[in-house]
């Protein structure tokens, strides 16, 4: 919840949010079963737009598409099935959902893509989701100068992830480095790198 209304938990002020069940599964067949729900937080509009399932590459998620059509305060439930590829090599294969109600009456912020992720393993695969494959490195800097924290993440997911990280600093520091919050799309068993400009 200190998200602040970002991802598929939020504090509310979201029109909707889809979320997938369960959030991580071990598959024990070629063919796993998934609960996807939608729900409207809106009290005084209809929400119309539609859930892209998005699975990874050689997995087949069925149906691939949902329309939503909610009127205020109603939610709705869909069973999935994903289909993995024959011979899957053991590892995280993650499967997004991402809800887009769509409208032009509607505010711009309503129309933003919320996102909820279930990951599959295969083989019984126990590593982390993501690791840092660089440290962010020490930087000294005299006001008025200007610098950059970075860091790389890596994955060996089978399929791309968003990732987002956030700056945490002491009170009295925040304007000092930004952006908040920097967000990217780590490509399959990839690494990207995440960077934040300070200047006291």
């Amino acid at each position: 919840y200190w998200l602040h209304n970002r991802g598929p938990a939020p504090l509310g002020g979201l029109p909707a949010v889809a979320h997938l069940h369960p959030h991580r599964v071990a598959a024990t067949a070629d063919r796993v079963a998934l609960r996807l729900t939608v729900a409207s937080d809106c009290t005084d509009a209809r929400l119309s737009g539609a859930i892209d399932l998005i699975g990874p590459p050689g997995c087949t998620v069925t149906p691939a598409r949902l329309p939503v059509d909610l009127e205020p305060g109603a939610h709705r439930e869909a069973d999935l099935t994903v289909t993995l590829p024959a011979g899957a090599a053991p590892g995280h294969y993650p499967v997004r959902a991402q809800l887009r109600i769509t409208g032009d009456e509607l505010p711009a912020a309503w129309r933003q893509t919320v996102e909820d992720v279930c990951v599959i393993t295969v083989g019984g695969a126990d590593g982390p989701l993501l690791r840092l494959s660089e440290d962010p490195a020490e930087i000294v800097l005299r006001a008025g100068e200007r610098g950059r924290v970075a860091l790389a993440v890596a994955t060996d997911c089978h399929a791309d992830l968003a990732v987002e990280a956030h700056v945490i600093s002491p009170w009295g520091t925040w304007e000092w480095i930004g952006p908040a919050a920097v967000g990217a799309v780590l490509p399959a068993a990839g690494q990207v790198r995440l960077e934040f400009d300070v200047a006291p």
